[in-house]
């Protein structure tokens, strides 16, 4: 994962750059997100007070020295900027989302330049990394530089905009036909800290039921991202052992034609000539048929049911710890719904040199994890533990990364599909922890800024 990204606003003393931060935090914040905000100053004040018990420490060689107290604590570093920040914003990778700068003119940040007439020229011409002026003034001087864009500085809501422009580099526009489903529009307004801002659209991501028929037969009902969904109900399927490979499967449509109400949330799956798909291991597993897009066990009468159908995985691969860590990033790069709502997770499988094999996004971290199981399965890379035909011996899954929490459905996908390590970016649950024990599984949790915890499995990581 990369570092946390950071701005400084710079300008001359005067100019407003504290109050357009103090305008500007809140307006970041109802846009969720958590900001944090950094003074530089350029004069080499003490930060403690010469001859207090903090300045002794600080001179006796502390590292670090600091207060804490009931309003918080306050740590201090006695390293450059240009050496500390850097490191800061790596230890806070997973706590905040930028960091705004207050000054640091010449340091190596992006830039944000405030600027008032009479105090002095601006700053941007001799400092190409400037992103946009913020001028204070409602009209510019004719001499006033044509380059970088020059937005009102009283304007945040503009300047919260560019703000997640830059944050969101490289946004595909349009998006494919089929993620473009995931995503709607609806008006949101927006209360800056004074006042509330007038409605404008806002990106959301869709959240719609989808109902998996086996010949007719209704299976199960899941909340979903609408988009890729015959490989969400071969996901499903299989991890529940219904089918085993896709020559289980004769047609997946949807039911319905195009235009009427409804049309595509219904898929019909039939199997293939001679196959009969055993749908009574759903129904029985199962109190009703409405799985959420939320994790967990979903209704299961017994957890020991599912426990019997994760068969052990073999020993190996072996693989670097950093191909570890590195799984998580492919999120991100996947990730084309979210850069646009933030509202959705992902699912990738890599293969054991990290090539990707299958990348999915959707409202439920499981739905994602049968997306891309599903898509698997269709390309013939996975089997279940009952087909008896050779797997493939090439670009074999061996790490699922997931965003967000995992789950002990998540670990119960992962060993149906036969993939040996799982990486998630949050924590995961004991659940999740005591299957992924028994079914011989690497379970990599916090997986973020090149470091991670594993809970089982360390086995298959080489020690270097």
């Amino acid at each position: 994962m990369s570092r946390v990204p950071a701005l400084s606003v710079v300008g001359w003393s005067g100019a407003g750059k504290t109050t357009l931060l103090v305008r500007l935090l809140p307006e970041l914040a109802a846009r969720g997100l958590r900001v944090a905000v950094v003074k530089h100053s350029s004069e080499a004040h003490p930060l403690h007070r010469p001859g207090s018990d903090t300045a002794r420490y600080q001179e006796a060689g502390a590292a670090l020295t600091g207060f804490a107290t009931p309003a918080g604590v306050q740590l201090t570093t006695t390293t450059a900027p240009a050496d500390a920040l850097p490191s800061l914003l790596e230890r806070f990778a997973g706590s905040v989302d930028l960091v705004l700068v207050e000054g640091w003119k010449d340091g190596p940040l992006p830039k944000l330049e405030v600027w008032r007439e009479g105090l002095g020229p601006p700053l941007s011409p001799s400092r190409p990394e400037t992103l946009a002026v913020l001028a204070t003034e409602p009209t510019l001087p004719p001499d006033f530089p044509p380059r970088p864009r020059v937005l009102p500085a009283g304007d945040v809501r503009a300047v919260a905009d560019l703000i997640q422009a830059h944050l969101r580099p490289g946004r595909p526009a349009p998006l494919p036909p089929e993620d473009a489903r995931g995503v709607t529009q609806r008006p949101v307004q927006r209360w800056d800290g004074a006042a509330l801002l007038p409605a404008r659209d806002d990106d959301l991501a869709v959240e719609e039921p989808l109902e998996i028929r086996v010949s007719g037969d209704t299976v199960a009902t899941t909340m979903r991202t609408p988009g890729h969904d015959r490989a969400l109900a071969v996901g499903f399927l299989f991890a529940e052992g219904i089918i085993q490979s896709a020559d289980d499967l004769g047609t997946l449509a949807h039911c319905g034609r195009p235009g009427e109400e409804g049309f595509g949330n219904v898929i019909e799956v039939t199997p293939a000539a001679g196959v009969l798909l055993d749908v009574e291991r759903v129904s029985a597993a199962r109190r009703g048929t409405l799985t959420t897009s939320a994790c967990g066990v979903c209704g299961r009468r017994n957890v020991d049911d599912l426990l019997a159908v994760c068969p052990a995985l073999p020993p190996g691969p072996a693989l670097p710890p950093d191909a570890v860590a590195r799984a998580t990033g492919h999120l991100r790069q996947v990730q084309r719904n979210f850069a646009r709502t933030g509202g959705v997770h992902a699912a990738v499988a890599l293969d054991a040199q990290g090539h990707l094999l299958s990348a999915h996004e959707d409202v439920g971290r499981h739905n994602a994890v049968d997306k891309v199981v599903g898509a698997l399965v269709l390309q013939g890379l996975v089997r279940g533990p009952r087909d008896t035909a050779p797997a493939p011996l090439t670009r074999q899954p061996a790490i699922l990364a997931v965003s967000g929490r995992v789950s002990f459905e998540i670990i119960q996908k992962a060993a149906m599909a036969r993939i040996p390590i799982v990486a998630g970016v949050s924590a995961a649950s004991s659940l999740a922890v005591d299957l992924a024990l028994r079914a011989g599984m690497t379970l990599a949790t916090f997986v973020r800024n090149g470091r991670f915890n594993v809970y089982t499995g360390a086995e298959r990581l080489l020690q270097v």
